[in-house]
């Protein structure tokens, strides 16, 4: 699981004399995150895991809470073992020999070093500009 928290100083003062509260600011900000997060996450899984992607690629989704975290996180349908098989996938298994019997593929870290990087600032500066416009025209 990715949390993911982030500042959201230029995001509040750009959009500070609208109607918007600073809640729905922050959710609204961490959702275009989260999403690009997950969006790397399976740029990772089709990269390292070519043969098999399918419940894999669709397990992957996120959750924004009031409390200014967003989680990313791999939930399957009910009855799903996604978890388990997410985690031996990423981050590999070793059996009691200490032979590697999965290698790691570390798609998890690609996501992790998406929402580190700010490369999603050009998504914010967008939905900034969007609210903009409602509130003030063109």
């Amino acid at each position: 699981m990715i949390s993911v928290e982030a500042d959201i100083a230029e995001a509040q003062e750009a959009l500070s004399g609208t109607s918007k509260s600073l809640a729905a600011i922050e959710r609204k900000t961490l959702s275009i995150i989260a999403k690009g997060t997950v969006k790397a996450v399976k740029g990772g899984i089709r990269q390292t895991l070519k043969s098999r992607t399918g419940e894999l690629l669709k397990a992957f989704r996120y959750k924004v809470h009031k409390n200014g975290v967003a989680n990313v996180y791999p939930n399957g349908e009910s009855g799903s073992a996604i978890f388990p098989k997410a985690y031996v996938l990423n981050y590999g298994y070793t059996g009691p020999t200490k032979r590697a019997i999965n290698k790691p593929h570390s798609f998890v870290q690609v996501g992790e070093l998406y929402a580190a990087s700010g490369s999603y600032m050009q998504d914010v500066r967008k939905m900034i500009d969007k609210e903009l416009e409602k509130y003030w025209g063109k």
